[in-house]
């Protein structure tokens, strides 16, 4: 433990200690190496549990009752560190002695464990070029890039260079957008805050490619000074960038080309919701320094308005044993109907989530991802009055999308049980909740890891 001055207030990085090797442990438990991969499976015989050790990065911050961090950790597991890690993190909270490197689908899962070790990351794969440490290969964000484009968007507003009540332009109209979904016509185009909205609540992939393109009408994507990775960068937030987007139609978010990591996640989140480094990084980041307190209230509120609880929250399935509760946050009011059931972008998710909200013990403000080879969950956890004061931030990122499921999932009674799990909207592998309820646990309980 460092040592101190009788008195002071602990570092969030020395009060953490204890809470990163807990939280290895219950990374450990939740064992993600446990799950069955879909896309191997042969016809008449159960999946394969997966032979590649899962990439999987969690950052948690606690917050005081004045948003401050008073504690944070990060750890991580990859085919670099099976059997997982603690980072150590930097009077900034950032991640040290760690080399992050661009995701790289054939290398997790192609290579061979011995040409895994033995072969070298390719040039200009290093998220922050010259970084020394253990490799790390950072699954790529899906839809949680969503809120680096949301900040970016609002840091154009605060800028005057764009008005919240100002209709999008669609620069190819009509063109297909991202999974067959067609742009607006012209003068159909929602406005810039209704974008950000849809974007944010319910991952709407059009309304993304069209404030993907208002970055790039400004500048802000510019291959060769992207003024977006540059924001992040000069905020000591490296791992978080955009590149390689199409300037006419929003679309083109590649693998190895988008990227974000847990601690970086979790430190602009911390950003975002009123805290600072503690102490501040160099340059002095303050929350203002990212985006104006109108900006940040709303982008928050757009968080916690978020209608997926289905990866580290599951309100959305409440009621089945599959999968299991995990934070205890309810679905906002807005996506419930009368009978409790959840409709979010015509999904009918068919759960009575009216138990699960009148038990809920936390706001859960957050943003979902989700592909076929990656999932995340990223948001700021906040207790309800007369519950116990928990406030913190959570950022898990891994490389198990809907591909991956469990060989304990439940089967309805037309399944076959030897061609997998049944196609019943469940995309996420139960450990996730599981691992949102095992953080939760420890947040609600400081005296376990604090001095």
């Amino acid at each position: 433990m460092t040592q101190r001055e009788p008195g002071s207030r602990p570092h969030p990085t020395e009060t953490g200690e204890r809470l990163a090797r807990l939280l290895l442990e219950r990374l450990r438990d939740v064992d993600f190496g446990g799950v069955i991969d879909l896309g191997r499976r042969t016809p008449g015989l159960p999946a394969p549990t997966v032979d590649r050790t899962p990439h999987v990065d969690v950052a948690v911050i606690a917050l005081d009752a004045d948003r401050q961090a008073v504690a944070a950790a990060n750890v991580q597991q990859s085919r670099d560190a099976p059997r997982g890690r603690v980072v150590p993190l930097g009077a900034d909270l950032a991640a040290l002695e760690t080399d992050f490197r661009a995701w790289d689908l054939a290398r997790w899962e192609d290579l061979t464990p011995e040409d895994y070790t033995a072969r070298p990351y390719p040039q200009g794969s290093a998220l922050v070029p010259g970084a020394e440490g253990v490799p790390f290969m950072s699954p790529y964000p899906a839809s949680v890039f969503k809120l680096l484009v949301a900040v970016q968007v609002l840091r154009s507003v605060d800028a005057g260079r764009l008005d919240l009540a100002e209709r999008t332009v669609n620069r190819t109209p009509e063109t297909e957008g991202i999974e067959g979904r067609s742009l607006p016509a012209q003068g159909a185009e929602p406005t810039v805050e209704q974008a950000l909205d849809a974007m944010i609540t319910y991952s709407d992939n059009v309304s993304t490619c069209l404030l993907l393109q208002q970055l790039h009408v400004l500048g802000q994507l510019d291959a060769d000074d992207n003024a977006l990775n540059a924001t992040f960068a000069r905020l000591g937030m490296p791992t978080l960038q955009v590149n390689g987007t199409d300037p006419m139609t929003g679309t083109r978010w590649g693998v190895g080309e988008i990227h974000m990591t847990a601690m970086d996640t979790a430190r602009l989140l911390l950003l975002l919701q009123g805290g600072r480094f503690s102490p501040p990084c160099a340059g002095g980041v303050e929350p203002s320094g990212l985006l104006g307190s109108s900006s940040r209230r709303l982008l928050l509120s757009l968080l916690e308005e978020q209608g997926l609880h289905e990866v580290l929250s599951t309100t959305n399935w409440c009621g089945r044993s599959y999968p299991p509760r995990g934070i205890p946050a309810p679905v906002p009011a807005r996506w419930v109907a009368d009978d409790g059931t959840v409709r979010v972008d015509g999904i009918d998710y068919g759960c009575d989530t009216r138990p699960c909200n009148a038990a809920a013990e936390v706001s859960f403000s957050h943003k979902t991802g989700l592909t076929e080879n990656f999932g995340a969950d990223v948001g700021l956890v906040t207790a309800f009055p007369r519950q116990d004061g928990r406030r913190y931030i959570v950022a898990v990122f891994s490389n198990l999308g809907y591909r991956y499921s469990d060989a304990d999932r439940p089967y309805d009674a037309d399944d076959d049980p030897d061609g997998g799990p049944s196609e019943d909207g469940v995309c996420y592998s139960r450990r996730f909740a599981e691992l949102g309820r095992a953080v939760d646990d420890l947040m609600r309980r400081p005296w376990v890891w604090s001095d």
